[in-house]
């Protein structure tokens, strides 16, 4: 049987090592703005075709696509950042809460990351699921789309 709490200690490794995903996705994004920036330049001083114009402007258009995206990522690291994660024992922002043999991260977006050999995502408040289990405690129960449900683990 797993523990069903953790320390602040623990905690704090969680969310490190999501600030760390986050941010290693954002420099990803912003290496692919720069690179599709540098292809949306067509050298004026240089003989180009009409295939150069038409791949530069593509370039540019994917630039402000990936800008996009890199903004958002940003916002999040930002989010996560800001996240407190002290112990808590009721869920919301800032607990990590576990149920249907899963553990969740309140307050965030994430895609799934281990830490300490156990993997966790992310449920941002605005998530469907959040309502329904918004302020219990280890051990109450919770229906989500027609599924009974009981949180198994709360920090």
């Amino acid at each position: 049987m797993s523990e069903t709490t953790m320390d602040a200690a623990a905690k704090g490794r969680v969310k490190d090592a999501l600030v760390a995903s986050a941010r290693a996705q954002l420099q990803a994004s912003e290496g692919q703005v720069s690179s599709e920036e540098a292809a949306a330049t067509v050298d004026q001083d240089s003989p180009y075709a009409v295939d150069d114009l038409s791949q530069s402007d593509e370039a540019g258009d994917m630039s402000a696509l990936f800008e996009g995206a890199a903004a958002r990522q940003k916002a999040n690291v930002d989010a996560i950042q800001a996240l407190d994660v002290a112990p808590r024992d009721t869920v919301g922002p800032g607990a990590i809460v576990g149920f249907g043999g899963a553990r969740y991260l309140v307050g965030v977006v994430a895609d799934s990351f281990e830490v300490d050999g156990v993997s966790y995502e992310g449920i941002s408040s605005d998530s469907p699921i959040y309502p329904a289990i918004e302020g219990l405690r280890a051990g109450d129960s919770f229906t989500f789309r027609d599924a009974s449900q009981s949180i198994d683990f709360l920090a």
